[in-house]
């Protein structure tokens, strides 16, 4: 027999639980991918979770990494939000139909108090955080200590008649990503008409883009005779050209390639040099002579707090530091103590019930209208 107040209840409380956990639109700006691979991880994360001694805890917790740690957090989140809306909306459809499947509501019932059991253990885990030590993140910038001040020029040299030459040359005069690489870096010569001189410049689609983060689109300019070695290494490539495409088909293979024949060059350096120490050397040559907010646009970035990760001005090598005459991007730059604006989180007061007085009709239209009231979703 089914007790409509036990099911409102339960409901309820599922209902509660998810949304004190939960900004709203927190799953807004997830790719279809990202919502595939969190769904496919989040329900192998529960199938062992059935059988774990542990449940929940155990499953997210048996690794040393905190990168998995959260990864698994937050697939086993949105799984077990998309599993609740989809276990509702089941539960009105059974609730509609005439006669009513009793046995088919039963089961939801039981698939619900399961998912309270899941949603109580994972709260408990997700407040306690990772149980192991974070081992301290290798950051990129530490490699260039004791690499040459011409390391960029030797490590293009080496590559000068290899597939990722132009590649290497546009990241080391520009910082860009090699995820920006992939899309294609435009190079052009202009003649400025408010300088008089001609220019070398770099039209660079941004990655990791959102509404309120990075910049969509930035140009780094040099002077079309500035002597670097690098730039006349490029004049050579162009060849008289006016415009060269340089796209690359893997970030992966790109970086694994950077990382050779860094290897072959300085096979004692105690780092490994792979292609986002080009980025952060570009930024180190930038803070010792650009303004902040230039080198925060450069870079990709609209917060000025992000730049701190990137290059220190002493790394920066006063005959090898490389001189842009201009930088431009869409957005400006938000000073470090500002904040982009965030969805409010979600409320985790509810509603108390309403009175029921009524017989068992009665708690079968209250029940169907709280599952009418389903979380926001964007699954």
């Amino acid at each position: 027999m089914i007790d409509a107040d036990e099911m409102v209840a339960l409901i309820e409380s599922c209902r509660r639980e998810m949304q004190a956990m939960l900004p709203a639109d927190e799953f807004a700006s997830l790719s279809s991918k990202t919502r595939q691979d969190y769904r496919q991880l989040g329900r192998t994360l529960l199938q062992r979770a059935r059988y774990a001694e542990g449940g929940v805890a155990e499953v997210i917790t048996a690794t040393q990494r905190p990168t998995t740690y959260y990864k698994r957090v937050a697939a086993l989140r949105y799984c077990l939000y998309a599993d609740l809306v989809e276990q509702l909306k089941s539960l009105r459809s059974a609730l509609s139909t005439r006669p009513m499947d009793r046995l088919q509501v039963m089961a939801i019932q039981a698939q619900l108090q399961q998912q309270r059991t899941f949603l109580r253990e994972f709260d408990i885990t997700r407040q306690s955080g990772h149980p192991g030590e974070r081992r301290k993140r290798a950051s990129k910038r530490q490699a260039l200590r004791g690499l040459p001040g011409d390391w960029r020029e030797q490590l293009y040299q080496r590559a000068a008649k290899g597939k990722y030459a132009d590649a290497i040359l546009v990241a080391a005069l520009t910082g860009c990503r090699p995820e920006e690489l992939r899309r294609g870096v435009l190079i052009r010569r202009v003649d400025n008409p408010r300088s008089g001189m001609g220019e070398i410049r770099f039209e660079i689609d941004g990655a990791k883009v959102k509404a309120h983060q990075g910049q969509p689109h930035r140009l780094i300019a040099y002077g079309a005779h500035d002597p670097h070695p690098l730039l006349e290494a490029l004049r050579i490539r162009l060849a008289g050209r006016r415009e060269l495409l340089v796209c690359i088909d893997s970030p992966v293979n790109f970086t694994v390639e950077v990382r050779r024949l860094a290897r072959s060059l300085w096979p004692k350096h105690k780092h490994t040099v792979t292609a986002y120490c080009l980025r952060h050397q570009w930024a180190a040559d930038l803070k010792r002579h650009a303004a902040a907010d230039s080198v925060s646009q450069g870079l990709g970035h609209a917060s000025a707090k992000t730049r701190r990760h990137y290059g220190q001005a002493n790394q920066a090598s006063s005959r090898h530091a490389l001189h842009p005459i201009a930088i431009e991007a869409e957005r400006s730059v938000r000073p470090a103590t500002a904040k982009a604006p965030r969805h409010r989180a979600a409320s985790s007061k509810t509603a108390p019930p309403e009175e029921n007085h009524g017989g068992g009709r009665e708690n079968a239209v209250h029940l169907r209208d709280i599952t009418d009231e389903t979380l926001p979703c964007h699954a």
